[in-house]
């Protein structure tokens, strides 16, 4: 039987595929090429957005034909989509199998490892029993984070360090779709680092909803696996980083991750950035909006001011570091005066690149419950543009400024004699060479800058 994973979404998503394939793998299923190859579909959904959603609910048609000529075909669906573990044959069904008769199973993903039971059940060789098939397993995340990944790269690896979210930002429903935040103990993380490292992985980029909540959430305390910190006393999240700093002497070269939150950024983490070895003079730090007013209504907990003096302290520990953010233009009653705020931030601190989307209401948040979606998507989509052209005029100014000069670039792919990668500050290159390149760390001289990317010369 073949398998097929289409992912959309997060880096989270694109790690929780690399567990998945491994649990169908060691169940004796072969990766298959393409989608049409494949006996099994398997979606690992997207839901920050209605049009997330709409991708997988427009495919349906699709997979409805595939299905009347192949009566065999399976779809399964898994991701932030999915609320209750469940198949065709369970008592209480997720919302989606009613919703889609295509669909014949879906599962959160930290059931990932009840895959083979899962599909047993569908062959009906087997019958999960209410008590494995619960979502309210408490081993069931430690089961799903001692899946061994079949990484999709040799040299790169998303290593996750904690499942789940306790900010609920009234507009996010990772919350409902991921829930509590749990941490993974320290030396569960070093031990994959030190197997990724082993097997030649050179850029390990560590994910979480909050990474430097790390070890600081409401279930860690409870489930008192982590020690209360001390006033004065570092972060976990810049404990790890100084652990996985000592592979630097087994070949480890870089180290990425995301994403922080403004709240729990803290002095040491910033001088971690500066300091240690393999860290990069990049930061990814949502804003989300330069309102006050609108944080507060996002549930935001800290301020305009207070985000501008963590990108003082950034700038002034890390010179030329490269900062990134996330922007949501059209949030419930946010006022034209409201988005120019954001528009003057942006032009006040002069982000690297920012991520932005235009509001989309999600069932269950706070927002959903509470407010209105009163912006109109004429003017949301007016807002956005006006934000990219601030981005555009912004990112092709911090580009320029690496005219000449030379950055090592990890090279991630060549097609047609053209390499591409990323720089040390997180900026996309290009330059001509050969495939032998894939997978090393290479010097570029920086020959033109564009808006969203680098062209250089080997």
């Amino acid at each position: 039987m073949k398998y097929f994973v289409k992912t959309y979404g997060c880096q989270f998503n694109y790690s929780d595929s690399e567990r998945v394939c491994a649990v169908l793998e060691n169940a004796g299923l072969e990766s298959a090429r393409t989608e049409k190859d494949a006996d099994l579909l398997i979606f690992n959904t997207c839901s920050i957005k209605q049009k997330a959603e709409d991708r997988v609910f427009g495919l349906m048609p699709k997979m409805k034909e595939i299905k009347k000529a192949r009566r065999d075909f399976l779809v399964g669906i898994t991701g932030c989509m999915v609320r209750k573990t469940s198949t065709k044959k369970s008592q209480d069904l997720d919302k989606l199998i009613k919703m889609m008769p295509e669909v014949d199973f879906v599962f959160r993903i930290e059931d990932a490892p009840l895959l083979p039971e899962i599909l047993a059940e569908i062959r009906g060789k087997k019958v999960l029993s209410v008590k494995k098939i619960s979502n309210m397993d408490a081993n069931s995340l430690e089961k799903y984070f001692h899946i061994n990944p079949k990484y999709s790269s040799k040299f790169q690896a998303f290593v996750p360090i904690a499942s789940g979210c306790d900010k609920f930002c009234a507009y996010c429903i990772v919350p409902f779709a991921r829930g509590r935040e749990r941490s993974r103990p320290i030396k569960e993380i070093l031990a994959e680092c030190e197997k990724l490292v082993k097997n030649g992985c050179k850029e390990i980029t560590l994910l979480g909803q909050n990474v430097d909540s790390y070890g600081l959430s409401f279930m860690d305390r409870e489930e008192k696996r982590f020690a209360e910190l001390a006033s004065g006393e570092k972060i976990y999240f810049t404990r790890l980083l100084e652990e996985i700093d000592k592979l630097k002497s087994r070949g480890l070269v870089r180290v990425r991750w995301t994403s922080p939150h403004p709240k729990d950024l803290t002095d040491d983490l910033i001088n971690a950035v500066a300091t240690l070895r393999t860290q990069m003079p990049h930061i990814h730090l949502p804003m989300q909006s330069g309102s006050n007013y609108v944080l507060r209504k996002m549930n935001r907990p800290y301020t305009k001011e207070h985000y501008i003096n963590l990108i003082k302290k950034i700038r002034s520990a890390i010179p030329n570091c490269s900062i990134s953010t996330d922007i949501i233009v059209g949030f419930c009653g946010e006022t034209k005066e409201m988005f120019k705020e954001t528009c003057d931030l942006y032009k006040e601190i002069r982000w690297d690149m920012a991520y932005s989307s235009q509001y989309s209401m999600r069932k269950n948040t706070a927002a959903h419950r509470t407010m209105k979606d009163d912006v109109p998507e004429k003017e949301k989509q007016r807002r956005w543009h006006e934000l990219n052209k601030i981005l555009k005029k912004c990112s092709l100014e911090h580009n320029k400024f690496f005219l000449k000069k030379t950055v090592n670039v990890l090279v991630e792919r060549c097609s047609k004699g053209l390499c591409e990668g990323m720089s040390e500050h997180f900026k996309r290159v290009q330059f001509e060479g050969g495939k032998e390149l894939v997978g090393q760390i290479v010097p570029v001289k920086i020959t033109k800058a564009l808006e969203w990317n680098l062209i250089g010369k080997l």
